[in-house]
């Protein structure tokens, strides 16, 4: 077999003219919209995720005697960030920025769903146990030893419990299931 000539380099599809751009593999493998087109997805999607966060934390009621934050500042901090990023991306998008690849945007949407359970059973199953498990799936789901996941899992859970139970005497949820 004989070298490309010049500057050709072989590619899977054959041979041709070397490229600079990194983004032609990563849109050749499906990874979405490149350039300005992925920063202002993602940046729509933040200032819509920002303005339904602010949105839901100004219907918090707030007790009479509360501290004086209250309840409201953190999700609205959250709010605020959430959009001033999205109108960031969406005023000034970068070139060259390319959504992740489809084997990377599967594992962020499992990694989503795994959150999203977690916020459904932890009144059911408690703090503990749903903590445990979550850690112990994002591990498996990014590649990480099932054993090695579950044991970070409860030394990460450990460690949480003991801050807000014992340093910060903030309850946290023990779960339905085992307080019948």
């Amino acid at each position: 077999m004989t070298e490309p000539p010049g500057d050709a380099v072989t590619t899977p599809t054959g041979t041709g003219p070397a490229s600079t751009d990194d983004g032609d593999a990563s849109r050749a493998a499906g990874a979405g919209p490149s350039g300005s087109g992925a920063d202002r997805l993602v940046g729509g999607a933040l200032l819509v995720g920002g303005i339904a966060t602010g949105l839901e934390a100004t219907t918090f009621d707030v007790a009479f005697l509360t501290d004086p934050v209250g309840p409201k500042a953190l999700p609205l901090f959250v709010a605020v960030t959430l959009a001033l990023a999205g109108a960031s991306m969406l005023a000034r998008p970068r070139e060259g920025v390319g959504l992740p690849p489809r084997s990377a945007a599967i594992r962020m949407a499992g990694a989503a769903g795994a959150f999203l359970i977690y916020a459904a059973v932890l009144p059911w199953i408690g703090f503990y146990l749903a903590t445990t498990l979550v850690v112990a799936a994002l591990a498996v789901l990014y590649r990480g030893p099932a054993k090695g996941g579950l044991a970070a899992g409860l030394v990460l859970t450990t460690v949480l419990w003991l801050l807000f139970v014992i340093l910060l005497a903030l309850p946290l949820p023990v779960g339905e299931l085992w307080t019948r």
